[in-house]
């Protein structure tokens, strides 16, 4: 069981010729307002993998929150642990030609407190915890002997409590401009953090690809796949969901991030937040890939 806890939004989808700049004003050529938010995004993109996945994060009693658990589990998420006495918070996401984007998003009812209840019920059984970067100052200084811990950094602004984060987790991935540009942790670092506490470190880069590093100090940096970009949005949501989907049903982390790789490039051949594929279209089209050696996954 893989639980995500953090952002369920009603995105608010502006399409624009370009991403304005302060005090310019700019047509839009679309908007909708659709199903998103980081970890509900990564949720859909495990279950679609073939993982069993719960979704944790609070949402409302309203009928667009009902709606939004609905979508969840169309795709096989198990929403009975997401409570509804809060809000869906909304994100406006303004996407350019090209597939360029910027996010305004709204804060969410996912505290600390509701963090500690979901780790207690998780420990009953065992499993495993999926939080975004916004969660990071909340984690506690130790969890449970039978819950690990996976987390997508981005989001984190504060270097100590991403660090902290990096301590508890075995799974992290992270935007290289966070870690490298934001916190100044260089490739130099990589190895000794993943080394020093028994972490596997996914660093994404765009169009630029990933680089993974193992706790044995093994480094493996591979291209992204090419495709026609339609948009990026929810991109890096869907490469943390299939990554950690196949890491979880036991999956080598290199072969795991190699198959989120693909499944990313999918998505932003695809326009919405949850342009992931099934894992039929991954395998369908990881199959066209001579230069990648992607195995077929049933």
């Amino acid at each position: 069981m893989i639980v995500f806890f953090g952002y369920a939004n009603n995105d608010v989808t502006v399409h624009v010729p370009h991403v304005p700049v302060l005090g310019e004003r700019v047509q839009a050529t679309a908007i909708d307002s659709i199903d998103g938010g980081m970890n509900a995004n990564a949720a859909v993109a495990a279950a679609r993998m073939g993982a069993r996945v719960a979704f944790a994060g609070a949402v409302g009693p309203d009928t667009r929150s009902t709606e939004f658990l609905a979508g969840l589990e169309h795709d096989g998420v198990d929403t009975s642990w997401a409570p509804r006495d809060a809000f869906l918070s909304t994100a406006v996401v303004l996407i350019a030609d090209g597939g360029d984007r910027s996010i305004i998003s709204q804060d969410d009812a996912n505290d600390a407190q509701r963090l500690t209840a979901v780790l207690d019920t998780l420990s009953i059984d065992g499993g495993r915890l999926f939080v975004d970067g916004y969660r990071a100052e909340m984690l506690p200084s130790e969890l449970p002997d039978n819950v690990s811990l996976a987390i997508d950094l981005d989001g984190c602004d504060d270097l100590d409590a991403a660090l902290r984060a990096f301590a508890l987790a075995d799974h992290v991935i992270v935007g290289r401009s966070l870690w490298q540009n934001n916190f100044g942790i260089d490739a130099e670092r990589w190895s000794m953090l993943a080394a020093q506490h028994d972490t596997h470190l996914v660093v994404t880069d765009g169009e630029h690809g990933w680089t993974l590093v193992t706790p044995s100090g093994e480094t493996i940096t591979e291209p992204a796949v090419s495709v026609d970009v339609i948009d990026a949005v929810g991109a890096g949501d869907c490469f943390c969901g299939t990554y950690i989907a196949f890491v979880d049903a036991g999956e080598p982390p290199a072969h795991a991030a190699r198959l989120a790789g693909a499944s990313a490039a999918l998505a932003c051949a695809t326009a919405g937040p949850r342009g992931c594929p099934s894992i039929t279209e991954l395998n369908e089209f990881t199959a066209t890939l001579a230069t990648v050696d992607l195995q077929e996954i049933r």
